[in-house]
């Protein structure tokens, strides 16, 4: 990791912006075909109707997404350059430790934001525009507001500034962490079956129905990671644990 970091310190702006572009453009590749999958080999348990064919504005959306996350990255670099963000090539257990504590931190940070994000006046300003696409497809989860996109880059640059020495390897495993939950959130399917779903850790673990039910109703399920935020404020979904437990989920349209 030591020359991973070295090697990084390196390269130029033009270097590492093309590089962020790559990388954005390949985790938005992985989306697709592992959702895609997903979706076809669990297509048995959909939780909500199948979705419409992609419009332009969906279209436009994701590509805006996947350049603001590249100019992100390029921003974050250029932040630990020049030294307000700090990363360690620390492995091992303090990665895991790093790792675990800036889920949690952002869990809590995104679920403000999210509650934010749905009081009237922000709503129709931004976060309208993702509840537009009820039907969620893998795609939906790049289709957000580029006020949104900034914003929770923003989020996670911030907190990074004030860490005391983040992990490379946790802030890495975090980028994939965040691109899994948001994309079983919106595969629109429950790949999940009944005795994994029922396990005690997945009363706190959100499953993909538990934001597919947020898409359903925008009033409840506003966390992202962990269902704790939502039960610890009374915003969870009062069928959540119902539908968890059932053999069966059932659509939210029925």
């Amino acid at each position: 990791m030591d020359a991973v970091l070295a090697r990084a310190a390196r390269l130029g702006p033009l270097e590492v912006a093309v590089g962020a572009l790559a990388g954005n453009l390949a985790l938005f590749a992985v989306a697709l075909l592992a959702g895609g999958w997903l979706v076809r080999r669990f297509g048995d348990r959909r939780l909500t109707p199948a979705p419409a064919p992609p419009d332009r504005r969906e279209r436009l959306l994701t590509v805006v997404a996947v350049l603001l996350n590249s100019a992100l990255g390029l921003a974050g670099w250029l932040l630990w350059r020049a030294g307000p963000i700090r990363l360690t090539a620390d492995t091992g257990l303090r990665a895991l430790a790093d790792l675990l504590l800036f889920s949690l931190v952002m869990d809590a940070l995104m679920y403000g934001g999210h509650w934010l994000a749905h009081r009237r006046r922000l709503y129709r300003l931004a976060h309208e525009l993702h509840h537009a696409y009820p039907d969620p497809r893998p795609a939906t989860l790049f289709v957000l507001h580029p006020l949104e996109v900034l914003g929770f880059g923003g989020a996670w640059i911030a907190v990074l500034c004030l860490w005391p020495g983040m992990s490379a390897a946790a802030l890495a495993g975090y980028i994939g962490l965040n691109l899994v939950f948001g994309l079983l959130g919106h595969l629109g399917v429950e790949p999940f079956p009944a005795r994994v779903r029922r396990l005690a850790v997945f009363r706190w673990v959100a499953l993909p129905m538990f934001h597919v039910g947020h898409h359903h109703d925008p009033a409840v399920n506003l966390g992202f990671y962990t269902t704790v935020w939502d039960r610890l404020f009374g915003t969870v979904d009062p069928s959540y644990d119902a539908r968890r437990l059932a053999p069966h989920p059932g659509r939210y349209d029925q």
